[in-house]
């Protein structure tokens, strides 16, 4: 029975996956490339996020904090970094990276992809798991 919620949960969390990912690259076709600098660093448990201004084509400031942080600080003062936003959204001005892109779709897909595994597996083969025990009580009603 647990491996038909595993199938179950497993293609809903695909589903999902698959939505998150079409929403990242509708706004990565929709939005304007930019480039930030980092303006000051955010000291965050003993542990330093930059903060980024984030200059549009309108010459309009963005200030981003980046949600990653770290000891020692991996981020300068004066660094730059290319940024994606929507020009219709200013605020949704995203790092160009592979991760903070595609960040949901790669978790839901990650959780996603052994469930269903696990739960067809067990579906399709559930047949055949059953077999040996209907052998077994054939073979007890002849001795």
């Amino acid at each position: 029975m647990w491996y038909k919620l595993y199938l179950l949960a497993g293609i809903i969390l695909l589903t999902v996956s698959l939505y998150k990912f079409k929403q990242s690259i509708d706004f990565i076709r929709r939005s304007e490339r930019t480039v930030g600098t980092v303006i000051s660093l955010e000291d965050i448990d003993d542990a330093y996020s930059p903060v980024f201004a984030v200059k549009t084509k309108e010459n309009d400031q963005i200030i981003y904090h980046h949600a990653a942080a770290s000891n020692p600080a991996a981020w300068d003062i004066g660094e730059e970094a290319t940024f994606l936003y929507d020009p219709e959204n200013p605020d949704s001005a995203t790092m160009m990276s592979y991760f903070w892109l595609f960040n949901w779709a790669i978790l839901f897909l990650a959780i996603a992809i052994p469930l269903v595994i696990v739960g067809a597996g067990y579906f399709l083969l559930s047949p055949l798991i059953r077999l040996p025990e209907a052998a077994t009580i054939v073979k007890r009603r002849i001795i």
